[in-house]
């Protein structure tokens, strides 16, 4: 059974309230800040740190990384050849991955941070609910975010916005037990990226208006060091240190060589 943690509201470095207490028995999460080699790797990596919770080999878990290079990563759902601009990428060299969650096909790299949190279904009330799953990790994100000075708003199906621009969109992968929600947060990405390798998405929320990547997206406006200790706020407790988080690497190894590495299962849709 995994640790309770009981710590009072959080406050970020000038003493400001992240405005939301930890709920009751909401369990202690691990931390990993850890970029493996390749996009499929890091793929695997949130994948199986999910499938380890849910198998009791894990747990609760807030994992950061960064890819050094640009990737493109599609949705379960996403349809290859209409969203992604195949031949740009591979004239670029710039990978092409699918992960196992849905929503829509991104652009990462560097000046992207990459969040994953994986909790089980009955931390809190309500989580066996997609929607509000979805709502309650990006809640605690965007509130560690405006305590650091960034008056975001979540707005669509799991977007963090900057006056109506998307900083932030969001996907959910879910097993009997636990639930995966990662997202990925632009800081300082060169947004030009995103027109480049990606065509319009098949779907769109109404706020969007039509606008084009680069009319619609924005950078969060946090370096990193500060983006990171906003995330860290709003999930860890800053005084004792964190859990260090367990990481199967054959399970990993496993999860590439079966799935997220295989062009097959890139290049299924």
């Amino acid at each position: 059974m995994w640790p309770v943690d009981d710590s009072p509201d959080l406050a970020d470095s000038q003493g400001i309230s992240l405005g939301r207490s930890r709920p009751p028995g909401l369990p202690a999460l691990s931390f990993l800040d850890r970029t493996l080699p390749g996009i499929d790797a890091n793929l695997a990596l949130d994948e199986a740190l999910l499938q380890g919770a849910e198998d009791g080999r894990g747990g609760p878990v807030l994992r950061l990384w960064e890819l050094p290079d640009f990737a493109v990563v599609l949705g379960a759902s996403g349809r290859f050849r209409d969203e992604v601009r195949v031949e740009s990428c591979e004239a670029d060299g710039v990978p092409i991955a699918r992960r196992s969650s849905g929503g829509g096909t991104v652009v990462i790299g560097p000046g992207a941070l990459n969040v994953a949190v994986v909790l089980p279904i009955d931390a809190a009330p309500g989580l066996d609910a997609v929607d509000v799953a979805q709502k309650f990790v990006l809640g605690r994100v965007a509130d560690g975010l405006r305590a650091a000075g960034r008056p975001v708003e979540m707005l669509g199906s799991g977007d963090l916005t900057l006056s109506l621009r998307k900083c932030s969109g969001s996907a959910q992968r879910r097993l009997k037990r636990h639930f995966l929600v990662h997202a990925t947060i632009l800081y300082a990405f060169p947004l030009d990226r995103l027109g480049r390798y990606l065509g319009p998405p098949s779907r769109q929320p109404s706020y969007r208006a039509g606008r084009s990547h680069g009319d619609f997206v924005t950078n969060l406006g946090l370096d990193r060091a500060r983006l990171v200790q906003a995330i860290r706020d709003a999930w860890l407790p800053r005084d004792r240190p964190p859990i260090e988080a367990v990481v199967h690497e054959e399970l990993v190894r496993e999860l590439v060589a079966t799935k997220f590495g295989d062009p097959a299962w890139v290049r299924r849709l």
